[in-house]
Formats: C-alpha cells, sequence, structure tokens
C-alpha cells in the first residue's frame, strides 16, 4: 500500500483522481454483470440492485483517491510518476 508518485501536490492529486475514476470505471462495469446475480439474492429490481454496485464502487473510488493522496504512506516503488 503507497500513495501515488509525483513531484509536487498538484501533481499527486492529478494522479489520484485519475486512479480514482479508473476505479469508479471499473466498478460500474463490473456491476452490470453483478447486478443481475444481486438481483436473485437480495430479492430487489435490477436497477435498486445495480445502484447498490454503484455506491460500492463511489465508495472503492474513494477510499482510492485518499489512499493515493496519502503524505504519510510512502510512494509506492511499483508505480511510475507520469513524464
Amino acid at each position: 500500500m503507497g500513495s501515488a508518485p509525483g513531484a509536487d501536490w498538484g501533481s499527486r492529486l492529478r494522479l489520484a483522481g485519475l486512479r480514482a475514476l479508473r476505479t469508479f470505471i471499473q466498478g460500474v462495469v463490473a456491476a452490470f454483470p453483478t447486478a443481475g446475480a444481486g438481483e436473485l439474492v437480495l430479492s430487489a429490481p435490477y436497477w435498486q440492485t445495480f445502484a447498490f454496485a454503484l455506491l460500492a464502487a463511489a465508495t472503492t473510488a474513494i477510499a482510492s483517491f485518499l489512499q493515493n493522496i496519502a503524505n504519510f504512506l510512502p510512494t509506492d516503488p511499483t508505480q511510475a510518476a507520469p513524464n
């Protein structure tokens, strides 16, 4: 677990935002098939189950953003700073 690389606060903030957006988009894409399964498990309509999955995706994206801008975490050595 590490923070986003970057030379200054602005570049880290930008990269953290992009990573959080990517995480949210991945969650939205995953929500389509999981909502169908959730419809059977939760006995809820498809779109209500889809909304729950979107809420989970947004929560995960926010957690990703906070992790990536955290100053107390070391920079993630597996990630390269954008040029």
